[in-house]
């Protein structure tokens, strides 16, 4: 199973020269440290320059050829001002910090790579250095070594998913899966308040005053939650339309359903800003907020329309 799984991954390790910078004169240096595991073991450059390029390989090719999308990490993604490239290499560290522990930990768990493990690792990392040429590697700044100790801590990651888990309680009865936990915050306005034997206090003006502002200040930023919620579901549109126009004909239904999906997300979110809004004092702020929530639903509907046109013109 492993040495299968090992072979999967060096076959798609030739699509990384597609994406190293290839005909550019730089070479990047892989025995810089990038990170540093308990002050002692160092992470090289080379090994995360070789799983990010993998891992871009994999992502441009299924966008691609799912979407019709090219540049998958040179774009925003999730519309927060930040590239997919930039959140990747976060989340890659954090692969690596978990990986270089798993390494650290495998004998504590009996786990280990076999003889027959290392040799697949081995022939599959040579395989690689064959397969791209020495301006790829120089542009990766990646050595044979690199993607050996890569391997290895993919290997060793997945090994140790059984014994960390072995204690893990899985079985959840019906009574817990049906629990839910619903907290209600009550704030009172009316200029009293309660103590703790149940005696009725009088609130100050300054304290009257700051409790308005302090329950003003929550109910704007309930209404400007499902505001964001319905910025972040309209992007789903460009998404699904250029995935029903030029994807995978054979996924242009699930476009149309990423549609229907987005448009009931942005819709839901705009009945929650409406009846959010109506609790703000200040009906000038209430209004725009309103207003704009209109907006984005009527474009909302008529986004879905036009990528459900696109669907049936496939689907028919």
């Amino acid at each position: 199973m492993m040495k299968k799984g090992i072979a999967v991954l060096a076959a798609g390790l030739m699509l990384t020269g597609a994406l190293a910078g290839c005909g550019k004169s730089n070479t990047l240096d892989g025995t810089q440290t990038v990170a540093v595991m308990d002050e002692t073991t160092n992470v090289p450059l080379g090994e995360v320059s070789f799983l990010l390029r993998y891992q871009q390989a994999q992502m441009e090719s299924y966008y691609g050829s799912m979407l019709g999308m090219t540049n998958v990490y040179g774009q925003d993604l999730s519309g927060t001002g930040t590239i997919y490239g930039e959140t990747a290499k976060t989340s890659l560290m954090e692969q690596f910090n978990q990986m270089y522990v798993l390494e650290a930990e495998a004998e504590n768990y009996g786990v280990e790579v076999t003889d027959d493990e290392k040799t697949a690792i081995a022939d599959a990392a040579a395989q690689f250095m064959k397969d791209n040429d020495t301006k790829v590697q120089n542009a990766l700044g990646v050595t044979e070594a690199d993607v050996e100790h890569v391997l290895t801590l993919m290997t060793i990651q997945e090994k140790m998913f059984a014994p960390l888990s072995a204690d893990v309680d899985t079985e959840v009865s019906d009574e817990e899966a049906a629990q839910k936990r619903i907290v209600y915050v009550y704030m009172s306005t009316a200029g009293t308040e309660t103590d703790d034997d149940g005696n009725t206090i009088d609130l100050t003006d300054e304290e009257k005053a700051a409790r308005s502002a302090a329950l003003q200040e929550a109910t704007l930023y309930a209404t400007e939650v499902p505001l964001r919620t319905m910025k972040a579901a309209s992007r789903v549109f460009e998404i699904v339309r250029a995935m029903a126009s030029e994807g995978n004909p054979n996924s242009v239904s699930d476009a149309g359903v990423g549609a229907l999906a987005a448009r009931s997300a942005v819709l839901g979110a705009c009945l929650n800003v409406k009846i959010n809004a109506a609790g703000l004092k200040d009906r000038a702020v209430a209004d725009a907020l309103i207003a704009e929530a209109d907006a984005l639903a009527a474009e909302a509907v008529r986004l879905e329309a036009e990528v459900l046109q696109i669907v049936e013109s496939k689907i028919g």
